[in-house]
């Protein structure tokens, strides 16, 4: 018996390994960290910003600067939210107050949703424009910390919408983003989703869960190494 049980438990592990796709997170992460670098001067020049990537598009608003464009690799539509300078910045733009514009059960953190909610018509028209332009419906969606957050949502408000897209999200040291019915319903929609963080980082213990903040599920965490 106790053989079979750690049968189990090693299939489930090698499992969940399989279903980390680290290729993918190595694209999102330089599609990430090239929305950091570009950020002064608007050029596809900087260390990470590679040929399979394609930029399209750019837009600041209200402090919140994002990239779009296509990848080649995942014959994809990609997105990336740059995340707050620095924490102080970071906990300005978390509320840790709650609103719920899709139900009065699903809450999400004010502060997040008013930063997507001020860019929400541009990140969609970038979104329709590429989705024509290279024929496809699949999408990377990524961000790091408060972009992470952005990221989260957009995500989900797609799915809760019904916008024909396939996403793939992926995310880097990003906050609790809702409460437990918004997880509970994201965990019902068809997203590829990895939430990666690092031992270091205190932005994912934020907003406590003590205030009835919860993470989606999919973590990949790094220590040390």
């Amino acid at each position: 018996m106790l053989i079979i049980l750690l049968f189990m438990l090693l299939l489930s592990f090698f499992e969940i390994i399989q279903c980390y796709d680290v290729q993918l997170s190595s694209v999102a992460l330089n599609i990430s960290q090239a929305s950091y670098c570009i950020a002064d001067k608007n050029i596809w020049d900087c260390f990470t910003c590679n040929n399979e990537n394609t930029l399209e598009y750019y837009s600041l608003h209200k402090g919140e600067y994002s990239i779009y464009g296509y990848n080649i690799e995942y014959d994809s539509i990609f997105v990336a939210f740059r995340g707050s300078s620095n924490i102080q910045n970071w906990i300005s733009n978390a509320k840790f107050t709650k609103v719920h514009p899709y139900s009065d059960y699903i809450l999400i953190d004010k502060g997040f949703y008013e930063v997507f909610k001020s860019n929400k018509n541009t990140i969609y028209e970038n979104i329709n424009m590429i989705s024509k332009k290279y024929n496809t419906k699949k999408i990377i969606i990524t961000g790091h910390s408060l972009g992470g957050a952005i990221g989260t949502i957009l995500s989900f408000d797609m799915m809760y919408n019904m916008f024909p897209y396939m996403i793939n999200l992926i995310t880097f040291g990003s906050p609790r983003v809702g409460n437990n019915e918004f997880v509970n319903l994201f965990n019902s929609y068809n997203i590829y989703s990895t939430r990666i963080t690092h031992y270091y980082d205190i932005v994912p213990h934020l907003p406590q869960s003590l205030l009835n903040y919860k993470h989606i599920p999919q973590e990949i965490w790094y220590n040390e190494a």
